[in-house]
């Protein structure tokens, strides 16, 4: 296997804080689908070993290449961001393909977790094609034009969700979504609300984990519970309320502070 040299950063607390779906554990490795590849994956302290991917895509991918400290240091302002660090510390945001991003975000309405993985995998089954990695075997993430069938769409578990697939597949083409990350976040959040299905949840996920937006910070059941447990005092606040606090309190950094927010309130106990 290939290695690269990490410096705080946790493959376990990145691949599992809900940013991405298309991934397993096995024999102690971590198999991350990413469109079109499988990687296999295993961090040893400082350093990740990976094979599948070369090492500009692993570092691309992982945000490995931006100024992490700085983030940390301006998150660590904040008591409450600061200690949910120390308890999941290298959690990064990955750049992710921003159709599978899409496509992921639009089957995770009011979904949970295991299900909307149950049909990203079935997508993937249908549309996709075989791919393999040794004796690792999966499916592509299918491509725009290869998303054709309503009646395929529904038959994977999709629900209400599979019209806003079918129709998302016929109007957000490769380089409209690319356009975008040279909009203004703005505009470019309101160019994907007039997507079938793409509330303003939805839109900042795909901002924050494929488009470069890091001011984007977006509020499911989760977040609105912890904001409002951690900054307004137990009292029912609405999601506009607490996106807008947020976005003001953490400035370019808010989908960090989401994230560690975000699996912190997940996971706790």
């Amino acid at each position: 296997m290939s290695s690269i040299a990490t410096r705080n950063f946790s493959l376990k607390h990145t691949l599992e804080c809900g940013q991405l779906f298309r991934y397993e554990k096995k024999d102690g490795f971590y198999y991350l689908i990413a469109r079109n590849r499988i990687i296999k994956l295993k961090q040893k302290k400082n350093r990740l070993y990976f094979e599948g991917a070369s090492k500009k895509f692993i570092a691309y991918y992982f945000a490995l290449d931006e100024n992490y400290e700085k983030i940390i240091r301006s998150l660590k302002k904040d008591k409450f961001v600061a200690d949910i660090i120390k308890k999941y510390p290298g959690l990064r945001i990955c750049r992710q393909d921003a159709w599978e991003c899409l496509v992921s975000f639009v089957c995770s309405s009011a979904s949970n977790i295991p299900k909307i993985r149950k049909n990203l995998e079935n997508l993937a089954k249908s549309f996709g094609r075989k791919i393999e990695l040794g004796e690792y075997h999966s499916f592509s993430f299918p491509e725009k034009n290869e998303i054709r069938e309503l009646c395929t769409i529904k038959s994977c578990g999709c629900g209400f969700r599979s019209k806003y697939i079918f129709e998302t597949a016929k109007k957000a083409d490769e380089k409209w979504l690319r356009k975008l990350k040279k909009l203004s976040y703005e505009n470019a959040k309101k160019e994907l609300m007039l997507l079938p299905g793409v509330g303003e949840k939805i839109a900042d996920c795909v901002l924050l984990f494929s488009l470069g937006f890091g001011e984007a910070f977006p509020v499911d059941v989760w977040i609105k519970r912890v904001m409002e447990e951690l900054y307004f005092k137990g009292k029912k606040t609405s999601e506009k309320k607490i996106r807008e606090f947020a976005m003001k309190k953490f400035g370019k950094n808010a989908g960090y502070a989401q994230e560690f927010l975000y699996h912190y309130r997940r996971n706790k106990k």
